[in-house]
């Protein structure tokens, strides 16, 4: 079954839909997706397809497209994003969303080279493309880019900028996001270039691939394989989660009615959640148990981050509001996939 067979996933994309603020401005559209097999692109370009939009994904492994989007009338670009955009026929899309980016955070540290390529040059390589054709951007960050911040400043608002270790490895990916912000608010002011950002807080989905392996989707993937969670650290980390749907509407929103040249958090302030917690609420939604086995954190694999908290008053001054609890968002995850292995 395909997830656009599933009605609990289709029940899901008109909800974002009808979240979006101003969704109509988006049919007709000729929209670019780049990292479009991945959990949240691939969610964005369904959820653009049934709008209307006229959708072109892009991703490196050709077959992962075609198997993601099976029937579907998608038009596919197999390429690396960090080189020029190589089309059979000179496109001129009317927005761009770059969802490329590498969020296995086992290879910060084994790739920070390539973690910072994709980040950086496969941004500037969209934005360039953005100022020929006269395309709209909208960047995909994180809220990693805030980095260290004390307790007091929770919720983290988007003027906010923490201590991130410029000699650490595993902030390739930190700084080289935070980089790629600064590109966008450059080409906006030097090029005039509308480039918008959302910056995303820790999205819980089902439509996550084989390879993601961040602690959330491996998470999800043990318990439905019918084995208890075992976590290798205390879990006390907080972060804010925002379920897909939310993501998704919230990012539309910000093409449809955010400002140029500004970030917006895409989170839901309410669902902060220690990691532990989180990883307890999976395990009990499938009947499993969730075990500590603590050993010494990995320094470049691990975050030092133990506070993400995200504010999401922002986006709601837009009039975007998040709809999805935790547990919420975990009911939904296991119905979708419960009848995606039937």
């Amino acid at each position: 079954m395909t997830f656009l067979e599933n009605p609990f996933y289709q029940k899901d994309l008109q909800e974002s839909i009808d979240n979006t603020l101003f969704a109509e401005q988006l049919s007709g559209k000729k929209v670019l997706v780049t990292g479009a097999a991945g959990m949240i692109g691939s969610y964005l370009v369904d959820v653009l397809e049934k709008l209307g939009a006229e959708v072109f994904a892009l991703g490196r492994n050709l077959s992962a497209l075609e198997k993601r989007f099976a029937g579907q009338k998608i038009a596919f670009i197999q390429q690396d994003v960090m080189l020029p955009l190589n089309l059979k026929t000179e496109e001129d899309f009317d927005l761009i969303i770059h969802a490329a980016s590498n969020a296995n955070p086992a290879s910060y540290a084994k790739d920070p080279v390539g973690t910072i390529d994709a980040n950086v040059l496969g941004t500037k390589q969209l934005l360039d493309y953005a100022v020929a054709h006269g395309s709209d951007v909208l960047y995909l960050s994180t809220g990693e880019v805030y980095g260290q911040l004390p307790a007091e400043s929770s919720p983290f608002t988007e003027e906010m900028a923490g201590y991130i270790d410029g000699l650490a490895v595993r902030s390739s990916y930190m700084l080289s996001k935070r980089l790629a912000e600064n590109l966008c608010v450059a080409y906006a002011q030097q090029y005039g270039v509308t480039a918008k950002i959302g910056r995303l807080s820790h999205v819980i989905g089902a439509s996550y691939t084989d390879k993601d392996n961040r602690v959330s989707a491996s998470f999800v993937s043990e318990v439905l394989a019918g084995r208890d969670l075992v976590m290798k650290s205390p879990g006390q980390q907080i972060r804010s989660y925002v379920y897909l749907s939310d993501a998704a509407s919230g990012l539309l929103s910000i093409v449809t009615a955010g400002e140029n040249a500004t970030a917006y958090n895409v989170s839901r302030t309410l669902n902060a959640i220690k990691l532990a917690d989180f990883a307890r609420k999976l395990a009990e939604a499938k009947g499993r148990q969730l075990l500590f086995d603590v050993k010494e954190a990995d320094p470049l694999k691990s975050t030092p981050i133990e506070l993400a908290v995200l504010s999401d008053e922002k986006l709601k001054g837009l009039g975007w509001s998040p709809r999805v609890s935790v547990d919420s968002a975990v009911k939904r995850l296991f119905e979708i996939l419960d009848v995606q292995k039937n």
